[in-house]
């Protein structure tokens, strides 16, 4: 008999939950490995594929990257506009309106499809949580609310989703085969970096009154732009690796090793 909390181990005799569940129970509420407090497990967890979503979620992502890569061109291409305006060639204006009509086109395509993706990837997001849930039930130290709340929450939106994301990542990983997260690391870091950058440029550029400081804003905004292509890249990739991740642990489970003893237990004494 399967055990009814994560489907995936034989359970204990006289028991309806395996070993792993049992002990996630008994240290419910106490010290996690790492330093921080468990949550108490949940039993309504349920493994639902994260595949269709996943590649939702990237497609969007890589619409995004590229409306940023065409936005990059014509950005650059306006500021080249507006230094030769600068210049004393007036005959430029004429070009100048025609990429800066260029550019509203493609902000019309990028801003539903940047709406879009969050929509996508914050659904995708929580699934891959309550599904770590059922991989993983004692190795979570933030409640599943989180994985949606946590983005919108002032201060702690700088971290709280890349907690979450790190523990529904090593929920994932065989025992044996724990691999870093260099790409989750990557995936966090340029997301903060390309929102510092977008919002520092269109600050220049809000600011902007002469000419040839235009033509520094639109530059700026198109080396903000480049780097939320770069930025993109990383997130289909991470966003394709976690959900081939689960997967694969749905399709081929390993057996579940016992949790490690908790860091505040007292240690025996030496004889």
């Amino acid at each position: 008999m399967l055990c009814v909390r994560c489907r995936t181990a034989e359970v204990q005799p006289a028991s309806v939950r395996c070993e792993l569940c049992e002990a996630a129970n008994r240290l419910d509420g106490r010290t996690h490995l790492g330093g921080r407090t468990r949550v108490p497990v949940r039993g309504d967890a349920v493994l639902r594929s994260p595949v269709a979503l996943g590649w939702a979620t990237a497609g969007l992502f890589a619409l995004v990257g590229l409306a940023d890569l065409a936005g990059a061109v014509l950005d650059l291409s306006t500021a080249g506009f507006a230094d030769r305006v600068a210049g004393g060639d007036w005959t430029a204006e004429g070009e100048w309106a025609r990429a800066e009509r260029a550019t509203d086109r493609v902000t019309s395509f990028w801003l539903p499809a940047y709406l879009g993706s969050i929509v996508v990837f914050l659904v995708w997001f929580r699934r891959t949580r309550v599904n770590a849930e059922v991989f993983d039930p004692y190795g979570h130290t933030m409640r599943r609310g989180w994985a949606v709340g946590g983005w919108f929450v002032p201060v702690v939106s700088l971290w709280f989703p890349r907690r979450i994301a790190s523990e529904t990542w090593h929920a994932c990983v065989s025992p044996v085969d724990r691999r870093g997260t260099l790409l989750l690391n990557l995936w966090w870091s340029t997301f903060l970096v390309d929102n510092l950058l977008s919002r520092g440029a269109a600050r220049v550029l809000d600011r902007a009154e002469e000419v040839d400081t235009l033509a520094r804003g639109y530059r700026y905004m198109a080396y903000s732009e480049i780097f939320s292509v770069v930025h993109a890249v990383i997130a289909v990739l991470f966003v394709l690796a976690l959900t081939r991740r689960q997967d694969a642990r749905a399709r081929h489970p390993w057996p579940l090793a016992a949790p490690g003893p908790v860091p505040d237990a007292s240690a025996p004494e030496k004889v």
